[in-house]
């Protein structure tokens, strides 16, 4: 993911959750294999601190989407992804969002309008 694309999600997600990492913390749990996950994978893969994703990651868990798994002997605390449209709902609104990126975008056509208001022509009345 570019630099650009993970600001553009994190807007989306400030937008949608009212936090910046939630939504590209979700992309990532759902598009794991198994469905289980560690904290610190995840800040890796994102390339963002820890500390910036533990209060979506809790907001992960208390909404039931994410389950802790017992710690065993294990330093790392893994949680397992529950079942939930709401991981397919992430990615629609990911894809939707781009897709309104897209068509909002002026195109070659209005390069010449661009920032400026298009007034018809006035026709006269006579």
């Amino acid at each position: 993911m570019t630099g650009m694309d993970a600001e553009w999600l994190r807007r989306v997600s400030q937008h949608a959750f009212g936090q910046r990492y939630r939504l590209e913390l979700m992309l990532a749990i759902a598009q794991t294999d198994d469905g289980i996950v560690c904290l610190t994978d995840l800040a890796k893969t994102l390339d963002v601190t820890i500390s910036n994703l533990q209060s979506p990651l809790r907001a992960l868990v208390n909404t039931g989407l994410l389950s802790p798994l017992p710690r065993g002997d294990s330093r790392r605390k893994f949680y397992i992804r529950n079942p939930s449209a709401a991981w397919a709902w992430a990615q629609e609104l990911s894809e939707q969002e781009r897709r309104d990126d897209r068509m909002s975008e002026p195109g070659p056509a209005d390069a010449g309008t661009a920032g400026r208001d298009v007034v018809p022509p006035r026709r006269d009345s006579s």
